[in-house]
């Protein structure tokens, strides 16, 4: 397992290794693709070194190609390994590559840098927090430079107001510049989705909708009325950190309105979004055990102790057909593994069985009262 983990590990920071040699390079041929293609690998090959260290397998259950990205960032948030925030720099990097590389997106030179140095402090923490490794450690990477900007972005309202700005003016000019300001209004609504959502499958924008976010963006004099996910995201600099980029949401924001299909004004919403939950809450009771190293009563029992049923982020009941299911999440399992290490499984089935004595000992008595 170690030596998988290992290969896993050096491959992404290869990946990374020459993502930043292209984003320094002079030529700006192929730069933007080159860059996003292999910081997005760095990130799936990471991501997929933590799981492996964690479950001794990249693939889903039944076999088949191992974990595509997104389902791996479903996997780490289940597991505690990242924040909120940091799905989001993921998730964004993850859909610039597949917008740039499948339908032609445009990426500003600041953008591109924020993708880099924000990607680079992911990166870099992720490895220390779950390998107590930090990639200076590494002799192929200790001596490589950051990525160099002459315009580094100050703030995250200020760049995204300077795209829009940009766009705005693309539209305003001659016809056959709507194509460009389109390629990069893409980008932007691709970052919308991200910010929103990014444990979320995006379904890419059409051209259509593109037209309508324009047209609504050339009317409305204030833009985070029309991106309001990318409105909520800020700059962070940490003073003497060698990686100290870092973007969050912030808390004071206003919260963004989520417009169901059907609904007045879904056809001009940002982001179109195709849910896949089930990735992040991918155990029934009996993968929870079998991957646990518990016997299902076992998990049960320790469930009903940590009282994961009650616990939004680790139980969740889905109706799929006329049927409920309840499944769990890789929080529910962190936790049923912290369990059974602390040595609480008999004191979980003992509290199970006083619970179904007291749940007998009530029914009883109710037929008892209905009886009488």
């Amino acid at each position: 397992m170690k030596r998988r983990t290992r290969l896993l590990k050096q491959t992404s920071i290869e990946s990374l290794t020459l993502s930043i040699e292209v984003f320094n390079r002079p030529s700006p041929t192929a730069r933007t693709q080159g860059v996003l293609l292999n910081l997005q690998h760095s990130f799936e090959m990471l991501f997929k070194a933590v799981i492996w260290e964690d479950r001794g397998s990249i693939e889903p259950k039944g076999g088949g190609n191992s974990h595509s990205l997104r389902t791996c960032l479903g996997i780490l948030r289940g597991m505690g390994q990242l924040s909120e925030d940091e799905a989001i720099v993921a998730a964004t990097i993850a859909g610039h590559r597949d917008s740039v590389q499948h339908q032609g997106a445009a990426v500003t030179e600041e953008r591109l840098y924020l993708d880099a140095a924000s990607g680079l402090r992911l990166f870099d923490d992720l490895l220390h927090r779950s390998f107590d490794e930090r990639l200076a450690d590494h002799p192929d990477f200790s001596s490589r430079m950051l990525p160099v900007t002459a315009k580094p972005p100050q703030e995250m309202y200020l760049l995204t107001d300077g795209d829009v700005q940009q766009i705005r003016g693309l539209l305003g000019s001659k016809r056959h510049r709507h194509a460009e300001a389109l390629a990069l209004l893409r980008t932007l609504v691709v970052s919308e989705q991200a910010a929103e959502d990014p444990l979320r499958e995006p379904t890419p924008p059409t051209d259509g909708q593109l037209q309508r976010v324009a047209r609504r963006l050339q009317k409305a004099k204030d833009w985070t009325k029309v991106l309001p996910g990318l409105a909520r995201l800020s700059l962070e600099q940490d003073e003497g950190a060698t990686y100290s980029l870092r973007i969050v949401k912030s808390k004071d924001a206003a919260p963004v309105r989520v417009v169901r299909p059907g609904e007045d004004g879904a056809e001009d919403a940002v982001s179109i979004l195709k849910v896949a939950e089930t990735e992040h809450w991918c155990y029934y009771l009996k993968d929870l055990a079998s991957q646990a190293g518990v016997t299902s009563y076992e998990a049960q029992a320790l469930a009903f102790l940590l009282g994961l049923k009650d616990d939004p982020e680790s139980y969740r009941v889905f109706e799929m057909g006329k049927q409920l299911h309840g499944r769990y999440s890789g929080r529910a399992l962190r936790l049923i593994r912290e369990a059974k290490a602390a040595g609480r499984i008999e004191e979980a089935k003992a509290a199970l069985r006083e619970h179904r004595r007291v749940q007998r000992q009530e029914k009883n008595a109710a037929k008892v009262t209905a009886a009488a």
